[in-house]
């Protein structure tokens, strides 16, 4: 077996994460995030947008980093125009020694779309991620936050046939993070929808077991509320989980899921 193969069996071994009653947010005053600064490498995306509206509503200081700052405004609308943007491509590694400086957290939520250009996997799941971790790294950045996707672990995922592979990139780009020696929390979500917040329960598992979680999907709001709260809690360091919505009724605390996460098998 190779050790790749033996990571991923490694990664399959976590049991389901069950659900719990709700609680809240910390208050500002005892928030950990309180005087940390966090990049949002991808703000102008689909899922990006979520995120840094909501640490704009938490009260939490970030950079917004983009290719277009400005394209990006205009279709986000007046309320971004006073974040704290950065002009930068993770495909190019000299871009990304500004957008870093005086950072203390990084939530990356890039993404490919193309199977064939300059913007496939391959280079931007990929050696975008791999651009950024080592920018990061030298920045001395304490916690790094990937998103990718459930299903990265399964080279037989019926996605990768269909994209040439994009999940193998995406799962190439989670080792890289693994490896750095930077604090991580990886998140793979279910199919991405528009969704407000708090309208279903969120779920949390880990283990990558794909193949029950295909139908599913998760808003981008509660999404963004998850990768925000793993920066807060210390059980998320170095731990990789998937995330999906589950019909409304009573509402679980994803919270408190966060607290019973396992952290991956040692390197």
């Amino acid at each position: 077996m190779t050790r790749k193969n033996a990571r991923r069996l490694l990664l399959l071994a976590v049991p389901l994460l069950w659900l719990l009653p709700a609680a809240a947010p910390p208050s500002a005053a005892d928030d950990p995030l309180a005087g940390q600064r966090v990049l949002v490498a991808g703000a102008s995306g689909r899922a990006g947008r979520y995120v840094a509206r909501q640490l704009s509503v938490q009260g939490v200081a970030f950079r917004a980093m983009a290719r277009d700052p400005l394209a990006a405004v205009a279709a986000l609308g007046p309320d971004s125009a006073g974040w704290d943007w950065v002009t930068a491509d993770v495909r190019i590694r000299t871009d990304l020694r500004v957008p870093l400086a005086g950072v203390d957290l990084v939530i990356c939520v890039i993404g490919s779309r193309e199977i064939e250009g300059s913007n496939t996997a391959q280079v931007v799941d990929y050696g975008g991620v791999r651009n950024l971790v080592d920018a990061a790294k030298a920045a001395g950045v304490r916690h790094f936050v990937l998103l990718t996707a459930i299903g990265t672990t399964d080279p037989a995922h019926p996605f990768n046939r269909a994209t040439r592979g994009a999940l193998e990139w995406r799962f190439a780009g989670e080792e890289y993070l693994r490896d750095s020696g930077i604090p991580y929390t990886i998140v793979r979500p279910a199919g991405l929808v528009d969704r407000p917040a708090g309208e279903q329960a969120v779920l949390l598992d880990q283990g990558d077991r794909w193949q029950q979680y295909l139908r599913d999907t998760i808003s981008r709001d509660d999404l963004a509320l998850v990768l925000i709260e793993t920066l807060r809690e210390p059980a998320t360091r170095n731990a990789t989980l998937e995330i999906v919505n589950r019909p409304a009724g009573s509402q679980p605390d994803w919270r408190a899921q966060l607290k019973l996460l396992r952290a991956d098998p040692p390197r």
